[in-house]
């Protein structure tokens, strides 16, 4: 497997994408046609025009990918802007194949029931790297909604009796949340889509989950929900009991994209381990009802969480990526993905440094890297695959030498 990557920033959606698209082929010393392209851009841009612009320089070859607040690439990074990133990859001796199911605006579950057949039909192991990537923002008769990924987990592995060895994104366009169209490989842009890209041959995914985030307080019982809103916490309304807990230091109107209410996968009372908490950050709040909105709908009554605080020390990232860099055993790594959540940008969140900074100097050139930042992340905690918030997802692609 080789890949290269290339980054454009320009307002002109033909320029950037050619740019892009060009200095790719360069950083990857090839010239014969690339198996695919992976392209991330964000919603300023003209999705079509963009593929035409890809096509023009390295071919009619599948392009697949979407919409990202911003994007990384070896030694640049950018969002809220007219960022993209492209990665020619070169399978060699492994192969990537494309499956993608639309309808998620019906059915989130349904979706990934028939993509799971399909993965099955594909022969697709607990082992099998797969990575997938979704639209995770609806916009339809004037309403946006998010899509959750707990349903459409729920739906691939309903199908395929078990999860794959899985990680990905749900994709948004922008900070306000701008659906963008999915390229799934063919000629026009999708949306509302689920794309899997399923490896076979000698490649493997290796990933780490970094968030930074600890719990603040002890557990708290969550009494009531309605699918994706926390109504109540210990009995009490969930807004009241949040805000107490909080001493009224921060008024619930800032909560959305700020609070992180943590599930804790691991020993309830045993040390903790990053790895396995699962961070869930509120989207908005049901006034009416005094509720907190959340951006999945895996908070249920009689689940126990926490809330947790956000370290601005980024230090805990130099050591994760370099133990899987360590973790390969003899394997030859070729390309890194970082799945970064668009709230974690310096810019966004008020912070001093950036992800993107600590990730490039870390993998120092070792790999190329393509990055995007993204509205939900999946990656396994405590191996099993689900979505996130408020998190960065390392992925390493090794080849056997």
């Amino acid at each position: 497997m080789r890949v290269g990557v290339g980054y454009g920033d320009d307002p002109n959606s033909f320029t950037a994408a050619r740019d892009a698209a060009t200095e790719a082929l360069h950083n990857a010393g090839r010239s014969e046609g690339c198996d695919f392209a992976l392209m991330f851009y964000t919603a300023r841009h003209n999705a079509q025009v963009l593929r035409d612009a890809v096509v023009s320089v390295i071919g009619h070859v599948p392009v697949v990918g979407g919409g990202a607040a911003g994007v990384i690439s070896d030694k640049r990074f950018g969002y809220a802007g007219d960022q993209i990133a492209i990665a020619c990859v070169w399978c060699d001796d492994a192969k990537c194949e494309f499956l993608a199911e639309g309808g998620l605006t019906e059915s989130e579950e349904k979706t990934g029931e028939r993509l799971g057949e399909r993965l099955l039909a594909l022969g697709t192991s607990p082992d099998s790297p797969v990575m997938l990537f979704y639209d995770a923002i609806a916009q339809t008769k004037g309403n946006v909604r998010i899509l959750a990924a707990t349903r459409l987990l729920a739906g691939i592995e309903r199908t395929m009796g078990f999860l794959p060895d899985l990680t990905g994104a749900g994709m948004m366009g922008d900070y306000i949340c701008s659906p963008t169209p999915q390229w799934c490989g063919g000629e026009t842009p999708t949306a509302y889509h689920a794309l899997a890209m399923a490896f076979s041959g000698n490649i493997r995914i290796d990933s780490v989950i970094m968030h930074g985030c600890k719990p603040a307080t002890g557990y708290y019982t969550v009494t009531k929900t309605d699918g994706q809103v926390i109504l109540e916490i210990e009995g009490r309304a969930a807004v009241q009991f949040i805000n107490e807990r909080l001493e009224s230091t921060i008024p619930p109107e800032a909560w959305p994209f700020f609070l992180l209410l943590g599930i804790n996968r691991g020993d309830k009372w045993g040390t903790f381990h990053e790895s396995n908490y699962a961070s869930r950050l509120c989207l908005a709040i049901d006034s009416s009802r005094g509720g907190i909105v959340m951006f999945e709908p895996d908070i249920v009554a009689g689940m126990e969480i926490q809330i947790m605080y956000r370290s601005f020390d980024h230090s805990y990232m130099k050591p994760k990526i370099e133990r899987v860099f360590n973790s390969l055993a003899g394997r030859e790594p070729v390309f890194a993905v970082y799945i970064d959540c668009a709230g974690r940008a310096a810019g966004y969140g008020g912070i001093d440094l950036e992800d993107a900074v600590i990730l490039q100097e870390t993998v120092a050139g070792r790999v190329p890297i393509l990055g995007m930042y993204t509205g939900v992340e999946i990656a396994r905690v405590q191996g099993r695959p689900c979505g996130l918030d408020w998190t960065g997802v390392f992925c390493l692609f090794s080849v056997q030498k």
